[in-house]
């Protein structure tokens, strides 16, 4: 059978550098918990801003589709030079 303790425990005082490294730890702690938010919080903001850009590119890319479509109805198939403003149309 087991001794139960019928005496009180008493409290022992830490160390000074005990208490510190405790706090030290507790202070790393929180600061990279926050310095992971922070990240997340900053990743989110990467992700929308990457939306953003592709919805752009996407809109830039409809709008050369339109106008090279509507350039081909009225020349026909052929290149574009932008340096000369010239269209060259190809042989069928």
């Amino acid at each position: 059978m087991k001794k139960e303790k019928t005496e009180k425990m008493e409290k022992i005082k830490l160390t000074e550098d005990e208490i510190k490294e405790l706090a030290d730890i507790r202070n790393n702690f929180s600061n990279l918990t926050l310095m992971i938010g922070e990240t997340v919080i900053g990743v989110a903001n990467l992700e929308n801003r990457k939306q953003e850009l592709l919805n752009g590119l996407a809109k830039i890319t409809e709008k050369q589709n339109d106008i090279s479509k509507k350039l081909e109805d009225k020349y026909g198939e052929g290149n574009i030079s932008l340096e000369t403003g010239e269209f060259s149309p190809t042989k069928k």
